[in-house]
């Protein structure tokens, strides 16, 4: 039995707009991420990964962002990345965010 952490919550994001989906609100919160992508079915999907490693050789924002629908999903695949790594140049920058997207 995995200990569930306390998480930052995000609600604000950058635009007045009010999304139907966890996949909109993610791409509007993290604008300019490599890529935010559902990994679990279903549309809800309030627990986000995000990788925020720098890569030596990419230049720009290298944020991507998984969506899961538990926070044990999230934090499971969160050690499988902090022991594997998320690519080359992983220094385990990585972190589950609650998505507190209003309906």
């Amino acid at each position: 039995m995995t200990t569930l952490t306390r998480l930052k919550v995000y609600r604000r994001h950058h635009c007045e707009r009010r999304h139907r989906t966890y996949e909109t609100f993610a791409r509007c919160v993290w604008k300019n991420a490599i890529w935010v992508r559902a990994f679990d079915q279903g549309t809800h999907l309030p627990y986000a990964l995000v990788s925020d490693c720098r890569k030596p050789y990419l230049y720009g924002d290298q944020r991507t962002v998984s969506l899961w629908a538990s926070q044990e999903s999230a934090e499971l695949q969160k050690v499988w990345i902090d022991r594997t790594g998320c690519g080359g140049g992983c220094y385990r920058d990585h972190e589950v965010i609650r998505l507190g997207m209003q309906p």
